[in-house]
């Protein structure tokens, strides 16, 4: 795993043992293109949950983010890589729901959401952020998800764009009113 372009081009990353599933360069590659051409990226206020490595918090950092915070439940990758890469970011190792509720009063330009597939963390994730008004205006979420796992209880009109890579699939999606939202958190 490396970071893809940006300040910090061909960076290799250190990324978790075990059952995880980094997000492909491809992938990666992908979205980055899309949020480039949707002016979604430069100088915006990042959020990284589920971040393992920190790879996409930190390709969007090398891309131009003015900063991203870490969240997951063990930072101690994100960690080396940022020092690593002499970067200076917040990191937050927490459960989400917990780190989503530290942060509330923050406003986040883009949120960046790659949980467990086989989980539906990431519709709860972005209810929380409508419920807790997390985006700022013109904030988006970037909801990563097994293909064959549909976010159910997503809006259709608040998604911006949409891909699916084989197994993987993401949704960047708009924030609205919370009233907007299927289901409660």
């Amino acid at each position: 795993m490396r970071v893809i372009s940006g300040q910090h081009k061909g960076a290799k990353l250190i990324s978790p043992r075990g059952e995880v599933r980094p997000t492909t360069d491809m992938v990666k590659g992908s979205l980055f293109s899309m949020l480039d051409s949707k002016d979604l990226l430069r100088g915006k206020k990042c959020l990284d949950i589920f971040c393992g490595s920190g790879a996409l918090g930190i390709e969007a950092l090398s891309r131009g983010a003015q900063s991203c915070v870490f969240v997951d439940l063990d930072c101690k990758n994100v960690r080396l890589n940022l020092d690593k890469l002499r970067i200076t970011a917040q990191t937050l190792q927490s459960d989400f729901r917990r780190a989503m509720r530290m942060l509330k009063a923050d406003k986040f330009d883009l949120v960046f959401c790659d949980p467990p597939y086989r989980t539906d963390y990431a519709e709860e994730v972005y209810k929380l952020l409508v419920k807790y008004g997390m985006l700022a205006e013109g904030g988006v979420a970037v909801l990563e998800h097994a293909s064959d796992r549909p976010l159910k209880t997503i809006p259709k009109a608040n998604v911006i764009d949409s891909r699916v890579f084989g197994v993987s699939a993401f949704e960047i999606v708009r924030g609205e009113s919370e009233s907007d939202i299927c289901g409660n958190v």
